[in-house]
């Protein structure tokens, strides 16, 4: 399984000498927070947005888009119970760079830039 991720928080990505633009609402999590805090309170949180995207790939669990305001998540269409509570929490601390090793090897996370010739 794979997602995709774009352009992580501002904050992680700011240029040396360039005051960090702040990563949308709170300061970074930890693990523990993200895994623990009910899900309705992190999207109210992080401003985060969870839609259904139209990707049947098998491969495909979700993705997300980082803006420096706000974060959507979408996720596949054939996701159970578990991970319709488990991928959005894994995918917020994959945009917050926070590290999660180990973890299997199907959940590779991919960083694309969304314009293409921009960095990620």
């Amino acid at each position: 399984m794979k997602a995709m991720m774009a352009d992580p928080p501002q904050a992680a990505k700011a240029n040396p000498g360039q005051a960090p633009v702040p990563v949308p609402a709170s300061p970074q999590p930890t693990l523990d927070y993200l895994f623990e805090t009910a899900l309705a309170d992190l999207f109210a949180e992080f401003n985060v947005r969870v839609l259904t995207s139209d990707n049947t790939d098998p491969a495909f669990f979700g993705a997300s888009v980082v803006r420096a305001n706000s974060i959507a998540i979408l996720l596949s269409p054939n996701l159970g119970e578990f991970e319709l509570d488990f991928f959005p929490r894994y995918l917020l601390a994959q945009a917050f760079r926070l590290d999660m090793t180990p973890l299997p090897t199907p959940f590779a996370v991919e960083v694309h830039p969304l314009i293409p010739g921009v960095p990620a």
